[in-house]
């Protein structure tokens, strides 16, 4: 492994490929660590893309990794990055390995984990029958019954979303409901149901879940929908550069990706609270490294004789 480079992408998902695509055809030494833990890793299929609709998730980033291979300036490597400091020629980046890579350049992409409650069955099910994104998994449970685990105005922002899809609605709000009166008669008018009753498991039967709560009854869906109350922004590297963070915990970038530190850009869902989605993010991804690469262009043509 070289130790000098143009540009680290710290993040082999679906931003950081595309941001090395890019940079592999203008011949950059590029960099990329990734330690294959993407967000989306538990999906059967990814959805609401381009040209790759359905296609698993694994299966894109291998078809991003082959299409890498005739640029030999950029390497991957299956490295954490534990640290990051800033260097009067760029950037000193040290991995958990104890290895130090040195870049003019970096591009973030270390994207968000999902905290999940603490329901039997909800990690298992996680992607498969219990969704975030109505736009990612909405079309395969069209028209069916389903569950939706949320409260308050989270619980509003699905009831809006979903019911384009899905009429037949029940809302699991895990506990003493806080929905408005005004929300809870409009759900009544709807025809949506509530329960308030915690849950206890999810567990797969036939073609969809049940799900269980303490008074000891259970409920049969096609499947559930749930939205993080709080997201994990890996968002440690960034603090330790000094990047500014919005109050959720996202990297804050300009309309180009770059972040407040000159030299730092962040895509895929780490650079903006929401719309964490895989076309999203390789955009991010390619501009945040577009924008990266005219910055070297500038530097490299006024260094030359």
């Amino acid at each position: 492994m070289n130790t000098a480079y143009d540009a680290a992408i710290i993040g082999g998902s679906s931003a950081g490929l595309s941001a090395a695509l890019t940079l592999g055809r203008f011949g950059r030494p590029t960099i990329v660590f990734d330690n294959g833990t993407p967000r989306n890793k538990p999906a059967a299929h990814a959805h609401n893309f381009f040209t790759r609709d359905g296609v698993p998730p694994s299966e894109l980033l291998r078809i991003a990794r082959e299409q890498l291979v005739p640029y030999p300036s950029v390497e991957l490597q299956p490295l954490t990055i534990a640290s990051a400091e800033k260097t009067a020629e760029g950037f000193v980046l040290t991995a958990a390995s104890g290895e130090r890579i040195s870049a003019r350049r970096i591009i973030i992409a270390t994207g968000v984990k999902d905290t999940l409650p603490g329901i039997a069955g909800m990690q298992e099910l996680w992607g498969n029958a219990v969704f975030h994104c109505p736009y990612c998994h909405g079309w395969e449970v069209k028209g069916e019954p389903v569950a939706i685990i949320s409260n308050g105005d989270n619980a509003w922002h699905y009831a809006m979303m979903v019911s384009k899809l899905n009429k037949d609605l029940v809302f699991l709000t895990n506990g003493p409901s806080t929905l408005s009166a005004e929300q809870t008669e409009k759900f009544k008018r709807k025809g949506f149901s509530i329960i308030e009753t915690p849950i206890t498991s999810l567990q797969r039967e036939g073609e969809g879940i049940r799900i269980s709560f303490t008074d000891g009854s259970s409920i049969q869906k096609k499947a559930a929908y749930y939205r993080s109350e709080k997201l994990h922004f890996q968002n440690e590297l960034a603090k330790q550069l000094g990047c500014q963070l919005s109050e959720a915990g996202s990297i804050v970038v300009n309309a180009m990706y770059e972040t407040t530190v000159p030299g730092v850009f962040a895509a895929g869902d780490i650079s903006h609270d929401g719309l964490h989605q895989v076309a999203v993010a390789a955009s991010g991804g390619h501009t945040a490294a577009a924008a990266c690469n005219s910055q070297l262009c500038a530097e490299d043509f006024e260094a030359e004789a």
